[in-house]
């Protein structure tokens, strides 16, 4: 690999690891709106708390509603590996997230096992794919 190969695939690993980043800092928030900037238009998204697959900005509008309709939950990533796609440049990110949602009754946490895909639009990364599961 090149030189300015190589530099390119550390600003697009950079990129989708800031975006996740934001992602996590967004949930905090509690804003479905600091949520919704960071997926692209088309996004697919197969979230932890339904069985739904959702391919609209406003099923993910409805979604991120309804999931942080009790505030936003802090969100800890304990394990992630992470794969570049060369020839599209594109990167995955997987592995193991806890949500803790702070509720009337108390602290609930949730293990999710997660794979996000992250693409580089307008000079912005986004997530243009978003699976999410709970750990059994």
């Amino acid at each position: 690999m090149t030189e300015h190969a190589q530099i390119l695939e550390m600003g697009n690993i950079e990129g989708a690891q800031a975006t996740l980043v934001r992602w996590r800092a967004a949930v905090a928030t509690g804003r479905v709106d600091n949520v919704m900037a960071l997926y692209a238009s088309d996004a697919i998204l197969v979230p932890t708390l339904s069985n739904e697959i959702i391919v609209t900005q406003d099923g993910r509008r409805n979604y991120f509603e309804f999931f942080l309709s009790d505030g936003g939950p802090t969100c800890t990533v304990d394990r992630e590996e992470l794969r570049i796609n060369h020839k599209n440049g594109t990167v995955a990110i997987g592995g193991i997230y806890t949500f803790c949602f702070r509720r009337s009754a108390g602290e609930e946490s949730i293990p999710a096992r997660f794979l996000f895909n992250f693409e580089e639009i307008d000079a912005r990364w986004l997530i243009t794919g978003h699976h999410s599961s709970r750990c059994v």
